[in-house]
């Protein structure tokens, strides 16, 4: 189900030719090893790929990148309140182009002449 409803979220963002999502997300499995490492350290083995997060792991393989900790992030004890931040860049996204500047008066042409 929570494939899904990503998948529909990146849908929409290639649709609407949007840069990226920012998000927030749990680390819910950081209450069994808290008592041996901090929750970057945590972090930082999980985005590694040497410790498994039940949530954050997921997330990782969809494409998103941990840019931060939170605290405080939440009141749910399995992540002892710390949250990430995450974002996804679209990799469909295109700039929007600016349209070329036109001259104010139509066939005006800047002549520079030599000094003298």
């Amino acid at each position: 189900m929570g494939g899904k409803l990503i998948e529909a979220r990146y849908n929409l963002a290639r649709s609407l030719n949007l840069r990226g999502m920012v998000a927030g997300s749990l680390i819910i499995d950081y209450h069994k090893v808290a008592h041996e490492v901090s929750a970057r350290q945590y972090v930082a083995e999980v985005v590694a790929g040497t410790r498994f997060d039940t949530n954050l792991t997921k997330q990782l393989k969809k494409g998103f990148k941990v840019v931060g900790l939170i605290p405080n992030y939440s009141d749910a004890e399995t992540s002892l309140g710390w949250g990430v931040e995450m974002i996804w860049e679209n990799p469909d996204y295109r700039p929007a182009t600016l349209p070329r500047r036109q001259p104010a008066v139509a066939g005006y042409r800047l002549q520079v002449s030599g000094a003298g």
